[in-house]
């Protein structure tokens, strides 16, 4: 299933959270989900795999990912010791798109993947190659001089619309971010219950 690219705001009435990666914008005005038959209704009875689909959806539409991409990162926190709901909040969390995202230069996920895309974005003075990427600590994100100028990035940067982390500390003047400590599972900035998402691919 190729990456979503349609209404926004569907995905968050749809899911019943929202997801401050996938948009700024809220469902306050409509908070039912899709379909004027839901509308002033009671909720019909979901069931556990309906359950476990929608958490594993928050994560798919919130991070960016199809679905062939998110059973990787699943993979990979399988095979890594400890947890692997923890290991895959953590993969998820220090991913390129979702630093750029963390550290406040583009108000969405979306946003920092194009700008990553389009080569606006240098890792220790290197051009970023791919949204994907894991970071390291250490590492330095850095805007590149051709946005570094853009108002937008700039209004962006300087109030952004969550609170910063405090492991990544960012210098507005050269407008780049160095990664002391990267995000934790527990502060994924929206509600998910991974244990449910973990039987998700197990079953």
């Amino acid at each position: 299933m190729a990456r979503y690219s349609g209404p926004r705001v569907r995905i968050i009435r749809r899911l019943g959270t929202e997801l401050p990666g996938l948009t700024t914008r809220t469902a306050t005005r409509r908070p039912n989900p899709p379909g004027q038959a839901a509308a002033g209704k009671r909720a019909p009875k979901v069931s556990e795999y309906g359950i476990r689909l929608k958490e594993k959806q928050k994560l798919r539409y919130h991070y960016g990912l199809n679905e062939r991409g998110l059973l990787m990162v699943y993979t990979r926190a399988q095979r890594m010791p400890g947890d692997t709901g923890r290991n895959m909040l953590q993969l998820l969390e220090s991913r390129l798109d979702s630093l750029v995202w963390r550290a406040g230069f583009t108000r969405t996920i979306p946003a920092a993947r194009q700008l990553i895309g389009h080569g606006h974005i240098d890792l220790d003075g290197h051009r970023a190659k791919s949204p994907g990427q894991r970071i390291a600590l250490g590492t330095v994100i850095k805007l590149r001089e051709r946005a570094k100028n853009r108002e937008d990035l700039k209004v962006t940067a300087n109030a952004p619309l969550l609170e910063r982390p405090a492991g990544l500390k960012v210098d507005l003047d050269t407008m780049s971010c160095t990664v002391e400590a990267l995000p934790g599972p527990d502060q994924v900035p929206f509600p998910v219950n991974i244990q449910k998402v973990i039987e998700f691919f197990a079953k």
